[in-house]
């Protein structure tokens, strides 16, 4: 099979592409830079440097495309400029969707976010699927680009395109040590910091996927996902309070959790964004963010579970592989 992937280089674009170009596809990786691209070297993958929104570079890497896995996207809650949202996120698909639409690729999966369907209502905590109505406003412009790209993708599936979401939840696992992979941060500070500070909720649920079965979800989303529906490709609905009790079970030790106050990271997300507007540099924490962090998030992969075959790791099993990736990076001096 010969596959595009728009977002090759990311946390998910990687383990995505190796794992398609491992099992015998023939894998196109669009990227912005080919230099230092070490993740992504592999006989079956071929880099491509540019943008995915760019047409005439589309048009090339297109020819003889079967599939395309499109997760390329500003997935953040901070852009110097807000318009970026739009004009990657919803311009830049329907430009991706157009021009494989004209150069004949049978199907396009597209990456969205569980983001777009949840929170629950305050009111009524209960696991979410993908029919459940938002009554709670959008928290940032990242989620209100992606469910406006959502609704553009009907459009297309009206006209017979062959279009599949998935919707994932929080992913974690083997990576990057660093904000967007925030779980294992916070893991690696329970287990080797002095102490690990986290938002002072210890009864919020969260819904936290791992990376490979996130990646196993969208293979088997191309394969047997049907046109216009979403799936939600999540794991375990835990609290923090769970995650650490999981944690001295499968470690033994004692981290040293502490419990912030939301005020304080409030008021830190005050300094930041002033600091922001000086630098022109992301903060670290948004108001947005944390105001999203103030909500439950549990959610249901059972139609996934039930139309694709998902069938995400055990959470204490997953754990114990995210725990034996941070003490290979420790011991190799890597973090």
């Amino acid at each position: 099979m010969r596959v595009l992937i728009t977002g090759a280089n990311g946390f998910l674009g990687v383990r995505l592409a190796r794992y398609l170009a491992d099992n015998g596809n023939d894998v196109l990786a669009i990227v912005r830079k080919i230099e230092g691209q070490t993740e992504l070297q592999h006989p079956n993958i071929t880099l491509v440097q540019g943008d995915f929104s760019d047409l005439a570079v589309l048009q090339t890497a297109l020819q003889g495309i079967q599939q395309v896995y499109h997760l390329a996207a500003i997935a953040t809650d901070w852009a110097a400029d807000p318009r970026s949202f739009y004009k990657v996120n919803v311009e830049g698909t329907i430009t991706l969707i157009e021009a494989a639409r004209l150069a004949g690729v049978a199907k396009i999966l597209i990456t969205s976010t569980a983001g777009t369907i949840g929170p629950p209502d305050p009111d009524h905590i209960y696991p979410i699927t993908e029919t459940h109505v938002r009554r709670v406003h959008y928290f940032t412009d990242y989620e209100c680009s992606k469910i406006m790209m959502e609704e553009r993708v009907q459009h297309y599936v009206k006209q017979g395109v062959h279009i599949i979401l998935t919707n994932p939840t929080k992913v974690y696992g083997p990576g990057p040590i660093e904000r967007k992979n925030a779980l294992l941060l916070l893991i690696h500070s329970y287990l080797y910091k002095t102490f690990a500070p986290y938002p002072a909720f210890k009864t919020q649920v969260g819904n936290y996927a791992y990376i490979d079965d996130v990646v196993q979800g969208h293979v088997l989303a191309m394969e047997k996902g049907r046109s216009g529906e979403r799936y939600i490709l999540g794991g375990a609905n835990v609290t923090f309070e769970d995650l650490f009790t999981t944690l001295h079970k499968i470690t033994g030790k004692k981290g040293r959790p502490i419990a912030i106050p939301v005020s304080l990271f409030r008021f830190a997300a005050l300094v930041g964004g002033l600091l922001s507007k000086l630098s022109g540099k992301a903060p670290f924490l948004t108001k947005e963010w944390i105001e999203k962090t103030t909500y439950s998030w549990p959610v249901s992969s059972e139609k996934a579970m039930v139309e694709l075959g998902y069938a995400p790791l055990d959470y204490e099993v997953a754990l114990q592989k995210t725990v034996a990736y941070i003490a290979e990076q420790v011991h190799a001096g890597k973090i």
